[in-house]
This record gives C-alpha cells, structure tokens and sequence, in this order.
C-alpha cells in the first residue's frame, strides 16, 4: 500500500513539477496570499483526476468528444492567459482566475491534451498492474499539493522582493498560458 503511494507521489511530482499551465497561474498570484487559491486549484485538478482514476477502476478506456471537452478547456486558458497578461500591473484584490480557483483548476487540466495522453497511456498502463486506485490517487495529488503549495508560497514572498519587476513575470506567465493554450489548440486541430 504504501508504495504505491510513494511510486504514485514520485511519478505525480514529476508531472506536476513540469511547465504547464497550472504552474503557470500560481506564478501570476504575486504577493496575495496563496492558501485559497492553490486550495481551489488543486482541487479542481484534483475532480477530473478522481474521475479518471474512478473511470478506469471500473474499465472505462476511452473518453467520448475528448477532443471538444480540450478545446473548451484550451480556449479558457487563452482567455484566462490574456486577461492576466493585460491586467498585470493592477493592483486588485483579487483577479478572475483567482476568484473561482476551482474552475480554474479544471480548465488546467481538461484544456491540456498532454494530461489526457498521460492518464490514457501511462495512467492506465500503471493502474492495470497495480490497481490500488485509492492509494495511487492520494499519492499522485499528493505531489500536486506540495508542488503547487511550494511554489504559492515562494511566489507570494518572490513577488514582494522583486517589486515592480514582477509585473514582467506576471505578464511571461499569463503569455506562458496563451502559448499553452494555442499549441493545445492546434495539436488538438491538426495531429
């Protein structure tokens, strides 16, 4: 059981360590304070990502319009990306994405047709030889956890000591989600 979870939390490390969008949108939090957010975050990664693994429990293999659920998803991140991009040198509260975090979180992971590739080739293949569904899953999101609430808290200290450059890594990230979302979209369309 336990190495399961340990195999599962080292394997989930290396993806959730990996540049992509959700890394992405923890780099645009800037100073605020980051519990909520990545809370959210992770929580709605966390939701397709029991789907999956419940999916596959009970033999499911294939997903029906795969490709319309990652074009949604791939279209909120531009928008998402082009509104922290444009916005990053507003002093708000809160912005958009930060405000529905949980939302955020599943067009992270819905809109990356690199997560469905992983869990329909190795998320599968792995399950299949060692079908401890609960243990994996705990220890897979268990490394989204500690990546993301590493990098939340790193960012919200960074953002005060870099001060008014921030806005530029703000802005590299916000234009990071776009470019992500634009090659999903056009890996979507055209492979």
């Amino acid at each position: 059981m336990i190495e399961i979870v340990a195999a599962s939390f080292l394997i989930g490390f290396s993806g959730a360590a990996s540049p992509g969008p959700m890394t992405a949108s923890v780099l645009g939090l800037g100073s605020r304070p980051p519990g909520r957010f990545v809370a959210g975050l992770v929580a709605g990664h966390g939701i397709p990502e029991a789907v999956m693994v419940a999916a596959i429990a009970f033999g499911v293999r294939d997903v029906p319009y795969i490709n319309l659920i990652a074009l949604l998803g791939s279209g909120v991140l531009v928008a998402l990306g082009t509104m922290q991009f444009l916005r990053a040198g507003e002093t708000v509260a809160a912005t958009g994405e930060t405000k529905t975090p949980v939302a955020f979180g599943l067009a992270c992971t819905l809109g990356n047709p690199y997560w469905w590739v992983w869990w329909l080739t190795f998320g599968v293949g792995f399950l299949a030889l060692h079908p401890s569904f609960v243990e994996f899953y705990v220890g897979h999101i268990g490394a989204d956890i500690v990546w993301l609430g590493l990098l939340a808290f790193a960012v919200s200290r960074g953002a005060n000591v870099l001060g008014p450059h921030y806005k530029k890594v703000v802005q590299a990230s916000g234009l990071a989600m776009v470019l992500f979302g634009m090659y999903f979209i056009l890996t979507i369309l055209f492979v």
